[in-house]
């Protein structure tokens, strides 16, 4: 059977591949792909359907979806990784999809989970923090949407202070 996770307001589930179509438009918008540092843009249809094949074969990926739409994805391998589309900015998805995550994430003997994001994303930078995750680094990427380089700022939650907080 396929996992499903389920929150107040959100499905988490498998990427399939009836997904593409969605994921394709989605990711069309530079506003949402400038933030992730994989994403090409233009978003190709063969883009969307490799990301598919990819996500259900090498990463713990899941869509988000919220009343059977795909709005996003969100992932814990191998580091917390998410992105939903701009219609659903600011409506507290990716914090309420990345608790229960995270929640799974450390159900496991695992004690640490990494994330990060671009300096400048203030979305993310307030998601993160208010999940409990704590600056550890920087390093340089290159973002491939704009092909520009970037500064990631690296963070870190432990198990511990995840527990604490719970």
């Amino acid at each position: 059977m396929t996992e499903v996770i389920k929150t107040e307001r959100l499905v988490l589930r498998r990427f399939r591949r009836e997904d593409s179509s969605r994921l394709f438009t989605l990711l069309n918008d530079l506003d949402v792909v400038r933030w992730l540092t994989v994403v090409p843009h233009p978003y190709e249809a063969a883009h969307s359907t490799e990301f598919v094949d990819a996500m259900a074969a090498k990463h713990d990926a899941f869509a988000i979806t919220r009343e059977e739409n795909l709005i996003g994805c969100i992932s814990t391998g191998p580091q917390l990784g998410y992105w939903v589309a701009k219609a659903s900015w600011g409506r507290g998805y990716v914090t309420e999809a990345s608790r229960a995550m995270i929640s799974r994430f450390f159900r496991s003997d695992r004690q640490e989970l990494t994330s990060g994001y671009h300096v400048g994303n203030e979305r993310s930078k307030a998601v993160l923090s208010k999940l409990g995750f704590k600056p550890n680094g920087q390093h340089r990427a290159t973002a491939r949407s704009t092909n520009e380089d970037v500064i990631i700022q690296d963070v870190l939650l432990r198990r511990v202070d995840w527990e604490a907080m719970q």
